[in-house]
């Protein structure tokens, strides 16, 4: 085997121990904004994330769902760069956002800002900025960075 397929069979073979069959999922997530038209209390913990070793999950405000492969994840960020750089897709967006959804990407504290870059299978890049608790968010980055095979860029 080359070494590319043998290292995506490492991966899928260590996602699944790491997220078990049924994967991971959380609940305490605030979608802060970005490139997906959902309607939600910017106030409110009502998106939720489930990771697999095929596909991550998000749905929110029950109401509005995103799946994608973790193929077309381009990139992850946390912290301080994970808004700025949804911040910077969402103005380069042709994609009408709600002011609402703009909120999160203005408001600057120490929060635990994760975001999820993505090409969607139309070809247009999209990205979600996630607001994790302080008791999931090391999780949730394992778990994607796990299943995408993508580093994790950070501010310290």
């Amino acid at each position: 085997m080359r070494p590319p397929v043998k290292r995506m069979i490492a991966l899928v073979i260590l996602a699944t121990r790491l997220l078990g069959a049924d994967g991971n999922s959380w609940n305490k997530l605030r979608y802060s904004g970005g490139t997906v038209a959902a309607k939600v209390n910017p106030y409110d913990w009502n998106t939720t994330l489930t990771v697999t070793a095929d596909n991550i999950t998000l749905v929110f405000a029950h109401y509005t769902t995103l799946k994608l492969a973790p193929s077309q994840v381009t990139a992850l960020s946390y912290g301080e760069r994970a808004y700025r750089r949804v911040a910077d897709m969402v103005a380069l967006s042709v994609v009408f956002i709600n002011p609402l959804v703009l909120f999160g990407i203005l408001h600057q504290g120490r929060n635990h800002f994760i975001s999820i870059e993505f090409r969607g299978e139309d070809g247009k890049t999209g990205a979600v900025l996630l607001e994790a608790d302080k008791n999931n968010y090391q999780a949730i980055l394992r778990a994607l960075k796990t299943v995408t095979g993508k580093q994790v860029e950070e501010v310290p």
